[in-house]
């Protein structure tokens, strides 16, 4: 099957794209490694499957994503010509079927546009009568342009909502610039060691050395206020309980074996997360909102008697055991 396939609107991260199809539910991809910028200028596939129904093109890369696009088939036309015999009434009737023109525009994450324009040539009836009286012909054209156009809104909520945890799995420090969860301010310039991570608002983060990164799943902003309006003049507003895990931990040191050589507990800091080691951020206070200024340094949780290096925005760069 040859199909048109264009992505109107396509994410600044997203890319390549992989196909797939509906009929072996989107398991295995018949064209892989496809760019943005071809899809974007319309690309034509020579090898869709037969029964194809619908196409996935999934995004690979930094983010990782897809949209269903549902094919639709053009119509078929049908002449019929009867003949018969002189002395009788003959009536001929051409109807060429509406040539389906569809034009799709899809939005990669949020509302989808679709606009179909079909238009069909106008039908002729001709009717020839043919006797002793003569012949009389009689034709009547009927306008035959329809044009359609249908708007759907469709809402689509991405599986990470607000803020994302990114890691860096490969071998080297990557240089990151991303907006941390819960916050307006950029961090720019950002040294992210192997094997760590950071919570960053959705769709802030940008590599600019080393990657790519792996991206791990959802995480949270500290606080989550909702105000709702009941009746006029009445308005509630409803704070989220603040969970919040404390940690007693020795003073810095310049490297993990300084820190796990130390067993007093020296600081406590705070996390949102009660696993030591996959905190994104620690803070000075109960409330997470002031990040501790780890100056990169070493630090040991005695409870658990592992360490960890804090950023100076406190962000984990690096941990193990002790």
């Amino acid at each position: 099957m040859n199909v048109l396939i264009t992505l109107t609107t396509a994410g600044a991260d997203t890319g390549p794209f992989n196909l797939y199809s509906n009929v072996d539910n989107y398991t295995t991809a018949f064209e892989t490694n496809i760019s943005k910028g071809i899809l974007v200028a319309g690309y034509t596939s020579t090898i869709v499957p037969p029964g194809t129904t619908a196409i996935r093109v999934w995004s690979g890369g930094i983010c990782t994503n897809y949209v269903d696009i549902t094919l639709t088939v053009p119509a078929t036309t049908t002449t019929t010509t009867t003949a018969a015999p002189v002395g009788t009434t003959t009536s001929t009737t051409t109807t060429a079927a509406p040539v389906a023109t569809t034009s799709t525009t899809t939005t990669y994450v949020g509302p989808a546009t679709t606009t179909t324009t079909t238009t069909a040539p106008s039908t002729t009836t001709t009717t020839t009568t043919s006797g002793g009286g003569g012949t009389t012909t009689t034709t009547t054209t009927a306008a035959g342009t329809t044009s359609t156009t249908s708007t759907t809104s469709t809402t689509t909520t991405n599986i990470l909502s607000s803020c994302e945890e990114w890691r860096n799995d490969t071998l080297e420090e990557a240089t990151i610039t991303y907006t941390p969860c819960g916050s307006v301010t950029p961090v720019s310039n950002y040294a992210l060691a192997t094997s760590s991570s950071v919570c960053a608002v959705y769709g802030s983060i940008t590599v600019t050395v080393g990657g790519p990164l792996t991206l791990v799943g959802q995480c949270y902003a500290p606080t989550t206020t909702t105000t709702t309006t009941a009746i006029p003049g009445t308005t509630s507003t409803t704070t989220t309980a603040l969970v919040y895990y404390a940690f007693s931990l020795t003073a810095g040191g310049i490297d993990s074996a300084t820190a796990c050589a130390d067993s007093s507990a020296a600081i406590t800091l705070y996390g949102s997360n009660i696993s030591f080691l996959s905190n994104a951020t620690f803070y000075n206070d109960y409330t997470l909102l002031s990040p501790y200024n780890g100056s990169n340094l070493y630090y040991k949780n005695v409870s658990n008697n592992e360490y960890v290096q804090i950023s100076s925005i406190g962000s984990q760069t690096a941990g193990g055991s002790c």
